[in-house]
């Protein structure tokens, strides 16, 4: 083992919520949650952002205007993403005079791994200190912004109305290890001897929750979601980006050993190539592509894995590419939970739901 509803569903008296966006929702659900958290933090108090996409310059100005209240506010976030230029705007007014300088981390990844594609900071973590500690983790990243680019918005898709999930995390334990990982962003230097630490292979365990970061040397517990399947098992994965060979391989294993495996991605073949659909259809896998009318994606990244024994639900930043597996900071949470386990299972299946209604 490693060793080292509003909208939303939640425990009635837990340490977790799931906030869902997508087209059954309010838009601009998940950014307007983030922009409300960032109001509730009093002088004195604490933000801190890690992102990938940063768009949004109405939240941009918010942590300004907390930061001239009092916050600490420190944000990390990517300096090249797919569509480079993408958050040059938010960047340039959060590193102006005024606004946060300093605090201000834009990851550039100068030093590549030759052996795969080059890294990027895909994570999507935030922490709040008031009015308790907490950390949201998740997919969405606030990559819309009003007036709106239609040209950016065909590339990386309308994520404030698509599918995508922000589960808040309130057990201290968790918040703490998270809130360490995040500094930790803002403070090292990056490259690719990252997966060789021990920081990076650590796991953080609360009761029936883990998290993983990746990139990591050590896979244990992620590669035994799938080892420990069998025929009575069942796979379901809603993932807006399949492509790793060797991922792929290991489904099309299991489905011969008889695990029932659904998938539900992305529509693009830039995401989830023909390929790996036919290679799935081919072995008796299910799989679906998510089409929306509108062309609103389906930006989910969770799994959900039923065994003889229990129910995890698996869930973060992850995709199952060759850049996530290998590269790419990214952020994966195992949770052994019931009410977050069937949160996420009501959520499958309403995204299943509107495939049929649109197959209708």
């Amino acid at each position: 083992m490693d060793s080292s509803e509003q909208i939303h569903e939640q425990h009635p008296e837990g340490d977790c919520q799931l906030f869902l966006g997508g087209p059954d929702r309010p838009k601009r659900f998940l950014r307007d949650l983030l922009e409300e958290r960032i109001h509730g933090v009093p002088s004195g108090g604490e933000i801190l952002w890690v992102t990938y996409y940063f768009r949004d310059e109405r939240l941009a100005e918010a942590l300004i205007k907390a930061c001239h209240r009092g916050v600490h506010v420190r944000v990390v976030m990517e300096g090249r993403p797919r569509t480079e230029n993408a958050n040059r705007r938010v960047e340039k007014l959060l590193s102006a005079d005024g606004a946060l300088r300093k605090n201000l981390r834009v990851l550039n990844h100068n030093r590549l791994d030759k052996r795969f594609k080059s890294s990027r900071l895909h994570e999507k973590l935030y922490y709040f200190s008031h009015p308790v500690p907490c950390v949201l983790v998740g997919t969405f990243n606030p990559s819309g912004n009003l007036p709106e680019d239609p040209d950016i918005i065909r590339e990386i898709g309308d994520q404030d109305r698509g599918h995508n999930v922000l589960v808040e995390l309130l057990d201290q334990a968790l918040v703490r290890g998270l809130y360490a990982h995040a500094q930790r962003l803002f403070c090292s230097v990056h490259g690719p001897w990252e997966r060789f630490l021990p920081q990076s292979n650590k796991v953080i365990t609360s009761g029936k929750i883990q998290a993983l970061f990746f990139p990591r040397l050590r896979r244990t517990l992620f590669d035994r979601l799938f080892s420990d399947l069998d025929a009575c098992s069942k796979l379901r994965m809603a993932i807006s980006h399949l492509n790793d060979p060797d991922i792929c391989n290991r489904l099309i294993d299991l489905a011969r050993q008889g695990v029932h495996i659904e998938i539900l991605t992305h529509d693009t073949e830039r995401r989830v190539p023909s390929w790996v659909e036919e290679a799935m259809l081919g072995k008796g896998i299910i799989f679906k592509r998510y089409i929306h009318p509108e062309g609103l994606p389906m930006h989910n990244k969770f799994m959900l894995i039923d065994t003889r024994d229990r129910q995890l639900v698996v869930f973060g930043s992850m995709n199952l590419s060759i850049r996530s597996l290998n590269v790419n900071h990214e952020l994966l949470m195992i949770a052994e939970d019931s009410a977050l386990y069937h949160a996420f299972r009501k959520r499958w299946d309403e995204m299943l739901a509107e495939l049929v209604i649109e197959a209708d």
